[in-house]
């Protein structure tokens, strides 16, 4: 069997819905590169990121797709002045395949955990196991933020706590949370899209019965305080939802952000140590993840 590949530049206004149009047609995946040279923390499809100034879209379509009607809707949507040097090219079935395989193996975690796609074996002695496949939302374990959070949390013991994973994506953390022994996980996410692919991936691993899904809107004050929770967004969001996340964490507990470029890490600390007693930053090439324990006071206000 073929497949088509069609391949185009645009600019990050446009991805979005130039994605969801491919969606629509029956894309079987759609991903992103950088066509301008800025760094950004960005995985394909991840709803309200921050994309590339100029990005290259490849999405795989069935051979016998309506190309005419599929291009003349992209243009339609984005204009003619948005997409450019759009080609496509006819791709085995191995091509296509084999390529995304070798770029997606297994990873392992303070010797704990792995996160396997499907298409692979785990290697031997490793005692969690959590199969997961590269698809449209953040979260495969290949970035540097995701894979800080993952060793963090695969070298913690997370029996009996309750963890919240706010900006969740695949549900690759929360899904590790409940596989190394938290009794109760919630996955949180502003993409509903996200809040899908984490039940599905949930629901292939076993792991529904302690996990709740829910839109940040579905937490409610007072309804939901976690003994850890971790955040792997950005720094904008993360300023802004300091005080929400000092009054989800309970006294004592612990928080983890990431998503974080390393010279980025001093104003997020110093927005956070009104709530928690925070450490030195942790860093991964250009990368930082910080980790705080909440002061053990709580005021009506949310400050300690």
């Amino acid at each position: 069997m073929a497949w088509l590949q069609l391949t185009l530049e645009t600019g990050k206004d446009h991805i979005a819905e130039l994605a969801d149009l491919l969606e629509v047609y029956g894309a079987h995946s759609v991903s992103l590169s950088a066509q301008s040279d800025e760094t950004l923390f960005s995985e394909p499809g991840a709803n309200e990121q921050p994309l590339w100034q100029r990005t290259r879209l490849s999405a795989i379509l069935d051979e016998d797709i309506d190309l005419d009607t599929l291009l003349v809707c992209l243009i339609h949507r984005a204009g003619n002045s948005a997409i450019v040097n759009a080609h496509i090219k006819k791709i085995g079935e191995r091509d296509w395949v084999q390529s995304c395989q070798e770029a997606h193996g297994p990873r392992v975690y303070a010797n704990r955990l792995c996160v396997c796609p499907s298409w692979s074996s785990p290697p031997a002695n490793i005692p969690h196991i959590l199969t997961l496949d590269p698809g449209l939302v953040f979260g495969t374990g290949s970035h540097a933020t995701t894979s800080l959070c993952l060793e963090w949390l695969a070298s913690q013991d997370l029996r009996g706590q309750r963890l919240l994973d706010y900006g969740c994506g695949s549900g690759i953390l929360a899904l590790s949370a409940l596989l190394l022994g938290a009794e109760q996980v919630y996955a949180v996410d502003v993409d509903s899209r996200a809040l899908m692919v984490t039940r599905q991936n949930a629901e292939k691993n076993g792991l529904e019965s302690r996990l709740q899904i829910l839109h940040p809107g579905k937490l409610g004050a007072g309804k939901v305080e976690v003994d850890v929770l971790v955040a792997n967004i950005l720094l904008n969001p993360l300023i802004q939802l300091a005080a929400s996340f000092a009054d989800l964490v309970s006294p004592g507990g612990q928080l983890l952000l990431s998503g974080l470029l390393a010279q980025q890490t001093g104003e997020c600390l110093g927005v956070y140590r009104d709530w928690f007693n925070m450490q030195a930053p942790v860093f991964h090439d250009e990368w930082a993840m910080l980790e705080g324990r909440r002061i053990q006071t709580k005021n009506l206000t949310g400050k300690s």
